[in-house]
C-alpha cells in the first residue's frame, strides 16, 4: 500500500486567503469557478456513466456558481438538467451570477424549480449535485428553514435511488469543525482547492462519501502564502515496519508494563497487553488485581502477569519497563488510586488510557514523554463540558487538552485527532467496526509496544493511531463491520505491521496525481 504523505488541512478563512493570492496573481473568479465546475462534471461522468437525468441543488453563494457551470456543461452534452433550491439563481451575485448568464444564453430552456411539489412532479434524478453551501456555513450563520427543507428533499432522494455529489462540501456541514444538523448526505464530495478540515472529523467521514481533490492547478502554480499554512494534517497511512533484524532477541524490542484490570476488568488489560505483543515489543508484564491475575494469561501464556495487593510492589517492575500503559479497566478505588500515584511519578514513556485519565492533574509544563488518549465522553469529563461540545469543534477540544494538561494525545472518534508538538494531525483512516468496546484498550497497548521499540512518542503515537484504523479497514474488509470485536484485530495488527495489508485501497480520499489537476 502507497502511503501518502500528510496533507495539509485548511480552515474557510486560509481557502480565502488562498484565494485571494491566487486572483492576485492574475487568475479570475470566473476562470477559479470555471475549473472548479468542470472538474464537478468530470467526477460526475467518471463516477456515475450511465447518468442521464441531473439535478442541481443552489443556495445564495458562489458554491451554487459551481453547480450553474456544471449545469451549462450537461447540457451541452445531452443531458437533462434541472435546477432547484432556495434561492433563485438570477439574484446571484459575482462570479455566480456570470455563470448564471452563460447558462441561460446558452441554455435558454433551462428549467429551473422553486417548490419540493414541482420538483416531485418531474420525477427522480440519477445524480443529484449538491451546490447549496461551500465554505461559507458557520455556527454564526445556521441553515435557514428553507435550507433545511431542501436538505432533507435531497437525502430523500438518495434514499430513493438517487446519487448525490456534493461541491466542495455537503451542505450543512461547517468546513472548520465537521460538525452539522441537518445535512446533505453525499455519496462523493468533490474537495476543491485544499482539504478542509471539516470533511474528515467529527460528522464528516459519515456524510461526505469518498472525497476527491480538485486542487484546479492552483498548488502546482503558486506557493500558499507563508501566513495561511495550516498548521493541521491529514494522515492517511504509516509505513510498515522493516524486516526484523536476524540477530534480535527480545531484549532489544523493549518491555511493555501494562498497569491495569481491577475487579471484574481483567479484560482491558490482557487486550492492551495482547497489543503490545502484536506490535512488536519483546516482552509484556501485566501489573493487575490479585484477584484474577491467575487467569488473565489464559490462551495468552507469553504474558507475564503480577498480582499486586499494593503500590509499593511496582518499583520491582517499574525497573524492568521500558514504557508503561496506564489505566485500561484500572477503576477508580483505592486500589486503582494507589497504582496511579506510583506510575505518574516515574519518568519513564508512559500512556494513560481509559480510567487513567481520571487521575491526571493540569499541568503547566509540556511531557513529551506522555500520551493520553480519551475518547469523548473522557475528553469531555477532563475539560468539564459536554460530549456535544466536545465534537462540536474536535480540533478546540485537542488544543484545549494539550494546554490543560501539557502532553501529546489523541481525540478519539471520527477522524482521531492527535494533538503532537505544535501540530495537529487528523488520522483519515478508519473503520466503523471500530465503535466497539476494548478498541481503545487495544490502541494504548500499540502505543505501549512502539514505545518500547525505542521510538519517539511524537512518532510512536501517529503510528500507531494509523495502524490501529488500518487493522479495522482491513478485519472490517474480510468479514464486514458489524459484529467484529476488539479482540478480532490481533491478526489484522501483525499483517498491518508486516506490511502485508497492500491490498487495501484507500477509499476515503482521492488525491490528483502529481502535478496533474482533476480539471479539462
Amino acid at each position: 500500500m502507497k502511503i501518502q504523505p500528510p496533507l495539509p488541512l485548511y480552515t474557510s478563512e486560509q481557502i480565502r486567503t488562498l484565494e485571494r493570492a491566487v486572483f492576485d496573481g492574475g487568475e479570475t473568479a470566473e476562470q477559479l469557478m470555471a475549473r472548479a465546475g468542470e472538474a464537478l462534471f468530470s467526477v460526475l461522468r467518471n463516477e456515475w456513466p450511465d447518468a442521464r437525468t441531473i439535478g442541481v441543488l443552489l443556495g445564495s453563494g458562489q458554491n451554487a456558481g459551481d453547480g450553474l457551470v456544471l449545469a451549462r456543461l450537461a447540457r451541452a452534452e445531452g443531458f437533462y438538467v434541472s435546477l432547484f433550491g432556495w434561492y433563485r439563481p438570477e439574484q446571484l451575485h459575482g462570479a455566480a451570477h456570470q455563470a448564471w448568464v452563460e447558462l441561460k444564453t446558452e441554455c435558454p430552456d433551462v428549467v429551473v424549480m422553486h417548490e419540493r411539489g414541482e420538483v416531485a412532479v418531474q420525477g427522480g434524478f440519477d445524480v443529484i449535485v449538491d451546490a447549496g453551501f461551500g465554505i461559507g456555513l458557520s455556527h454564526q450563520r445556521p441553515l435557514s428553514a428553507e435550507a433545511v427543507d431542501w436538505i432533507e428533499y435531497v437525502n430523500a432522494a438518495r434514499q430513493d435511488g438517487a446519487n448525490v455529489l456534493a461541491a466542495d462540501l455537503p451542505s450543512g456541514l461547517i468546513a472548520d469543525t465537521g460538525s452539522a444538523g441537518p445535512v446533505v448526505q453525499a455519496d462523493v464530495t468533490v474537495c476543491f482547492l485544499a482539504m478542509k478540515i471539516g470533511l474528515v472529523t467529527g460528522r464528516g467521514p459519515a456524510v461526505s462519501g469518498r472525497i476527491v481533490l480538485a486542487d484546479l492547478g492552483i498548488p502546482s502554480r503558486k506557493d500558499p502564502p507563508r501566513k495561511q499554512t495550516p498548521d493541521v494534517q491529514l494522515v492517511l497511512g504509516a509505513e510498515s515496519f522493516p524486516p526484523k533484524p536476524r540477530d534480535g532477541h527480545k531484549g532489544r524490542f523493549g518491555t511493555v508494563l501494562i498497569v491495569a484490570g481491577n475487579r471484574g476488568m481483567m479484560g482491558a488489560a490482557r487486550m492492551a497487553a495482547e497489543a503490545a505483543l502484536r506490535i512488536g515489543a519483546g516482552k509484556v508484564i501485566v501489573a493487575t488485581h490479585p484477584e484474577h491475575a491467575a487467569t488473565l494469561a489464559i490462551g495468552r501464556p507469553e504474558l507475564i502477569v503480577h498480582g499486586l495487593d499494593a503500590a509499593t510492589v511496582l518499583d520491582e517492575l517499574l525497573v524492568q519497563a521500558d514504557a508503561i500503559v496506564l489505566g485500561p479497566g484500572l477503576g477508580r478505588d483505592d486500589w486503582a488510586k494507589q497504582m496511579a500515584a506510583r506510575v505518574l511519578s516515574t519518568q519513564l514513556p508512559l500512556i494513560i488510557d481509559a480510567d487513567g485519565l481520571g487521575f491526571l492533574l493540569p499541568s503547566a509544563v509540556m511531557n513529551s514523554l506522555r500520551i493520553m488518549t480519551p475518547h469523548p465522553g473522557e475528553a469531555a469529563r477532563l475539560l468539564g463540558c459536554t460530549v456535544a461540545e466536545i465534537e462540536q469543534d474536535r480540533l478546540a477540544a485537542a488544543r484545549a487538552l494539550s494546554d490543560r494538561f501539557g502532553m501529546l494525545g489523541v481525540l478519539k472518534g471520527a477522524g482521531s485527532v492527535l494533538f503532537l508538538p505544535d501540530e495537529l494531525r487528523v488520522c483519515g483512516r478508519g473503520s466503523p467496526a471500530l465503535a466497539t468496546a476494548g478498541s481503545g484498550d487495544v490502541l494504548a497497548g500499540m502505543i505501549g509496544g512502539l514505545l518500547a521499540l525505542g521510538i519517539v512518542p511524537s512518532e510512536a503515537l501517529p503510528r500507531a493511531v494509523c495502524w490501529h484504523a488500518l487493522a479495522w479497514e482491513l478485519l472490517a474488509e474480510q468479514s464486514g463491520a458489524w459484529g467484529a470485536v476488539a479482540s478480532d484485530l490481533f491478526e489484522p495488527i501483525r499483517a498491518v505491521v508486516n506490511g502485508r495489508a497492500n491490498g487495501l485501497a484507500n477509499d476515503r480520499v482521492t488525491l490528483p496525481p502529481a502535478n496533474v489537476s482533476l480539471w479539462r
